[in-house]
């Protein structure tokens, strides 16, 4: 059964009536103390919704935009209610989506790329979050078929999981943990890989991503994979390579995370197709407003720190050679 779409929302940047609909985050025991560390109560988000609007009408190089509470409060939350913080990451992330249309453009798992990639289990949700609402991913890597695909239809994956579920409160407030499963990575995939393509996924990463960052865990990484991981982590900011960890398996990683939330072939409790399912009915309903993100628009032709030159210099607070190293033991 295909769930109801959900409306698509007003992209003018000026509407005549804003969209203030949203819901406060509940469920986590947590959850209060999730809220003080972002600086969240019900003034602040009318203060900086406000302060958030009336910049984006001035803005003179974007064209159109979403102004929905929903929407803005990805950013807001974010950036702990840093109302420059989370302008300058709405900018970015404008431009990323600018820049990068094979990652960003026509989000949507009736296509044929996208449903194959989410046929074979590539990226999913996983269907219940950690003790503190985190939302939780995992990312068979591996499964991305070199014969066929690229890092871009990588990426594009990840972008529908992370606008599929941008509206969702206790994902905005408590954060989401990805896991990387690298086992199935071989010889071939170095031919889809190198630093340049990290590098980049890297840049959107540290400087556009609307979302908490809570971990990054890799496991079942051979030998051969180690570079691609230690190549990412050389690229991402300091904060973000904090959060990284390396687990030689599920048992390793399980002293980690909660291992019930994982796929029953890995230890937890539903099997792998129940969290795909959910996954894909998860797309499928919020499809329409995926697809609507494609007509936002920026200008990117001028000399601003967001603009097209300036999103391809050098990533702030990463470099190769650089970092925390991760091995196996």
């Amino acid at each position: 059964m295909t769930p109801n779409p959900l409306p698509i929302p007003c992209l003018e940047k000026v509407p005549e009536v804003y969209d203030d609909d949203h819901e406060q985050p509940e469920g986590p025991a947590t959850i209060g103390k999730t809220l003080e560390t972002l600086r969240e109560d019900g003034s602040t988000v009318r203060q900086n919704l406000a302060l958030l609007r009336d910049w984006i009408a001035k803005h003179p190089h974007i064209r159109r935009c979403r102004t929905d509470a929903r929407f803005l409060l990805r950013f807001l939350r974010a950036k702990k209610h840093s109302f420059l913080a989370a302008s300058q990451t709405l900018e970015r992330y404008l431009a990323a989506r600018t820049l990068h249309p094979s990652w960003f453009q026509r989000l949507d798992i009736r296509d044929p790329e996208l449903a194959d990639l989410a046929d074979v289990g590539f990226l999913y949700a996983l269907k219940e979050r950690d003790a503190d609402g985190c939302l939780m991913a995992l990312c068979d890597w591996g499964l991305l078929d070199p014969k066929r695909y690229t890092v871009d239809h990588s990426n594009r994956m990840h972008a529908l999981w992370l606008e599929a579920y941008g509206e969702d409160v206790l994902a905005q407030c408590a954060g989401a943990v990805v896991i990387f499963d690298m086992r199935h990575v071989q010889l071939a995939h170095h031919s889809v890989v190198s630093l340049s393509v990290l590098r980049q996924v890297a840049h959107y990463v540290n400087n556009a991503v609307p979302i908490r960052c809570k971990a990054l865990h890799a496991v079942n990484v051979p030998a051969g994979a180690l570079w691609i991981v230690n190549g990412m982590l050389g690229f991402l900011n300091e904060k973000i390579r904090n959060r990284c960890s390396l687990s030689r398996d599920y048992d390793e990683l399980a002293e980690k995370i909660d291992r019930s939330l994982l796929p029953k072939e890995h230890g937890g409790k539903e099997p792998k197709t129940e969290h795909m399912r959910a996954f894909r009915e998860r797309c499928e309903r919020y499809r329409d407003r995926m697809l609507a993100l494609d007509e936002m628009e920026i200008d990117l032709d001028h000399n601003e720190p967001y603009s097209r030159h300036a999103m391809l210099d050098d990533i702030e607070g990463g470099a190769v050679g650089s970092f925390r190293k991760l091995e196996l033991d």
